[in-house]
């Protein structure tokens, strides 16, 4: 370790590979000034960034047309109306059909990796099947793509070509103890992937770990479509997971032949299936095989080219993440479905302990399946099928165990989406407990209680959760985050049902966290450990088995996080929406290969998505060079970490009471006001005989540091009687002198004009003291009683919006503090770090 500069109290220490040659850096915690956020890449600029199109005119119009995807008929009409002067007189747009913006869009596609045709031959060898196939492909070279990635210069500001380690030191001293993961090249294979690789200070080496996502989606009603997805490792989340220049990219699609799309394969004799589902994993695995081809050779070599930051480096690509959902994963690793002996794609836990989340188990890795296949008995094949099912394996050579630096099996990652929101939770324990409220005849007073739930934002409000048959993840995620109040008293007492979802709330938050440490991930080992004893009670008094795929997941769940990072990156979320953005694609074309059209549409908008960047930059470049004319005034505002909004009509304290008289919180409001001013603000002292003018605000917007990643977070709070035709008083969390995490509820908000010019931001809250009550099924959320006399407090002491909820069917009046309404509330309530 080599640093000079003194050293914070809290920081962060990053240590670059050495094959990086860089010194160690620490990233202070200190200061009250969170993280500065993620860069996105910028593009040089350029005196016509807009080029191929003739002007700006053409540029801006063909962007708008690829963006709102409009059909050639509008187009051809839009640019009617223009030539004709029914828009303006003069028109600079130079087209005046769809064809010359089609014209264009070709000539700016010449600066993208193209996408081209191969032809792949399969000789199937069956009795029913048995025919020389010719499968079209239409992919782009993947190498292509990551040299494009690697070599931008506008991607290189959002890149990072080594592994890194990284530790959070929170005593003034360099401690070894808290390895950080956030990032891909955080994560402990990349760094033994660097080891690997050759130590050349003149040429050096680096490898470009790719991600894959793969999936069949139906694009309409009776199509279905397998597109592929190229994301790169080495570029930060926030451009990577997006959409633009440096995120998700197609690479093409993999295709069925029309004799096979026409088969029902539910129809099919167990024989004919069997033969079928060999001939789909040929042909699968063919399409892969050939999309990748690119990349074998250059992944044992690599290949030397100039990176976007200048330097000339050889690169060594290899796939670092696949995200798929279980039936992709076992399609693309060849292995059998989630119904066999070994179905895990990670190790050979058997089918009958998928529910021990301890069990350690045998890895897969490339060699040892390799090994088992070559130990595969020829004599009989029925005897081969035999052995090759002991190891969950079909009789195939993965082309990919023929790659470096591309751990088939480590590269799986813990699927957030799949197997936890629309799995365990989603697909099996909240219809346990729903089926349970039905049977029992609770289902109507559980919704009753669920739609009187506190809103939030971002949280999506339900009334009857009961009556929803099916849903997305993100839905199962929101009834979870709602459900403990509504039901810890309506069920039995020390109910197994209560205690999972209350287990279950506290493992998503560690399983979601964007920056996780060791520490946190023994907080998540330790969660996951309880509640494998919780599914026993359940499974003793529900009957409910738990050896299923997804649950055996969890075990891998930290080690995938310290493997490859935080589940940002291998969650298959974030391919979701590619799904539909393919579907919308789809309804632009024919239907009459259709990939191919969508192919170029989604060129189009790749190309729009690059020019936009560089446009935007040569925009900010041209104001940049104006010269600015601002004068700050003489009584600017300091900053703050707050702001109100919404604000009403200034008023008198002594007149506010009197409009609110019917409200008991505004008793005696004047005289308590001016009370608090003179004890908490004496610099500013107040004569009885000075007016004092208040104005109410309906909105407080919060900025605060983020616990789970130390960058900046904001809350917009309600202070609102009448908010979307319901009152609506949120909570907070704040600093008071006995306790640095003390809850109130707002009941008025206002910025307080005191004479001399002084201005202070107030709330009127009624604060949450700790509570003794007990639940009929006691869990550890934090348990709070409102206080009925109000106080005021000083905005500055604000830290957070904070959620409470009525603990529906209590004995008495008490809350519940909604700690898993976000990663940060979880930390911070319960003080996990």
């Amino acid at each position: 370790m080599d640093i000079d500069e003194p050293l914070p109290q809290r920081f962060i220490l990053v240590q670059s590979h050495p094959h990086a040659r860089q010194s160690d850096k620490t990233i202070s915690l200190d200061s009250a000034e969170p993280l500065p956020p993620q860069q996105h890449p910028k593009s040089r600029s350029d005196e016509r960034p807009y080029a191929p199109f003739r002007n700006f005119a053409d540029y801006k119009f063909a962007s708008r047309c690829v963006k709102r995807r409009m059909p050639n008929k509008d187009i051809d009409e839009d640019l009617n109306d223009m030539h004709d002067g029914v828009y303006s007189k003069d028109c600079k747009v130079t087209f005046y059909n769809h064809r010359d913006v089609g014209g264009s869009l070709a000539a700016a596609r010449i600066t993208n990796i193209p996408f081209h045709c191969e032809t792949l031959h399969i000789d199937f060898d069956g009795p029913s099947l048995g025919k020389k196939y010719d499968v079209e492909v239409e992919f782009r070279d993947p190498w292509a793509l990551i040299k494009r990635w690697a070599g931008d210069e506008s991607l290189a500001m959002v890149s990072t070509w080594y592994s890194q380690r990284k530790y959070l030191c929170l005593n003034g001293a360099v401690d070894f103890s808290n390895r950080l993961y956030d990032e891909p090249w955080t994560g402990k294979t990349w760094w033994e992937v660097d080891d690997d690789l050759p130590d050349n200070p003149d040429l050096p080496a680096c490898f470009l770990g790719l991600h894959i996502w793969l999936d069949k989606g139906q694009v309409s009603t009776k199509v279905k479509m397998h597109p592929i997805l190229f994301r790169a490792c080495w570029i930060e989340s926030a451009t990577r997971n997006g959409s633009g220049n440096g995120g998700g990219t197609l690479a093409g699609f993999v295709r069925m032949p029309e004799e096979l799309k026409q088969l029902d394969p539910k129809t099919l004799s167990s024989s004919r299936r069997a033969e079928y589902d060999k001939l789909k994993r040929i042909i699968y695995h063919g399409v892969c095989r050939l999309v990748l081809n690119s990349l074998q050779n250059r992944s044992f070599h690599g290949e030397a080219f100039r990176f976007g930051d200048g330097v000339t480096r050889v690169g060594y690509p290899g796939i670092l993440i696949q995200s798929m959902d279980f039936e992709e994963v076992a399609a693309w690793l060849a292995i059998r479905n989630s119904r066999s002996l070994h179905p895990c794609p990670q190790c050979l836990v058997h089918k009958d302990e998928l529910h021990d989340l301890g069990l350690e188990s045998e890895p897969r890795t490339p060699q040892s399946m390799s090994d088992r296949l070559s130990e595969a008995p020829n004599n009989s094949r029925t005897a081969r099928e035999e052995f090759l099912r002991q190891f969950g394996l079909h009789d195939f050579v993965h082309f990919l165990w023929k790659f470096a630096h591309s751990d088939l099996y480590k590269a799986v990652g813990y699927d957030l989406l799949h197997y936890f929101d629309g799995g365990i939770w989603g697909r099996h324990l909240w219809i346990l407990i729903k089926e349970y409220l039905q049977e029992h005849g609770l289902a109507s007073a559980f919704n009753a209680y669920m739609d009187k739930f506190p809103r939030w934002r971002n949280l999506k409000h339900m009334s009857a959760p009961t009556t929803i048959d099916f849903s997305e993840g993100q839905t199962f995620v929101d009834i979870l985050k709602c459900i403990l109040p509504c039901i810890s008293e309506l069920l039995p007492r020390k109910s197994p049902l209560v205690r999972v979802v209350r287990i279950m709330q506290k493992m998503r938050m560690m399983l979601g966290l964007d920056v996780t440490l060791d520490s946190r991930l023994n907080h998540l080992r330790a969660l996951i450990s309880e509640y494998q004893n919780c599914c026993e009670d359940i499974c003793r008094d529900f009957g409910k088995s738990f050896d299923f795929l997804k649950q055996h997941f969890l075990s891998h769940a930290a080690e995938n996080f310290q493997l490859k990072g935080t589940s940002r990156n291998m969650n298959t979320r974030v391919g979701e929406g590619f799904q539909q953005e393919v579907s919308a694609l789809y309804k632009k074309t024919n239907g009459k290969d259709a990939e191919h059209q969508i192919s170029i549409l989604d060129e189009n908008e790749e190309t729009m998505a690059r020019l936009d960047m560089a446009v935007n930059a040569w925009q900010e470049s041209q104001a940049e060079s104006e010269e600015l004319k601002l004068i700050a005034g003489d009584d600017a505002d300091q900053e703050t970490h707050w702001k109100l909004g919404s604000p009403e009509t200034p008023i008198l304290p002594r007149r506010l009471e009197v409009l609110r008289s019917d409200n008991r919180l505004y008793h005696n409001f004047d005289m308590r006001l001016r009370e608090y001013l003179a004890t908490c603000h004496p610099a500013s002292p107040i004569r009885l005989e000075d007016d004092i003018k208040i104005l109410p605000c309906k909105t407080l917007v919060v900025n605060y540091q983020s616990v789970v990643n130390w960058k900046g977070e904001r809350d917009i709070l309600r202070c609102n009687p009448n908010f979307h035709n319901k009152p609506r008083y949120d909570s907070i969390i704040f600093s008071a002198e006995s306790n640095p995490l003390a809850f109130g509820k707002l009941e008025l908000v206002f910025r307080c004009f005191l004479p001399r010019g002084v201005t202070l931001d107030l709330a009127m809250v009624r604060t949450y003291r700790n509570s003794s009550w007990k639940s009929k099924t006691p869990t550890d959320c934090p348990v709070r009683e409102l206080n009925s006399s109000p106080t005021f407090i000083s905005l500055e002491h604000v830290e957070r919006g904070g959620l409470l909820c009525p603990v529906f069917g209590a004995s008495k009046d008490v809350f519940y503090v909604i700690d898993c309404i976000d990663e940060d509330m979880y930390l911070r309530v319960n003080n996990i770090d």
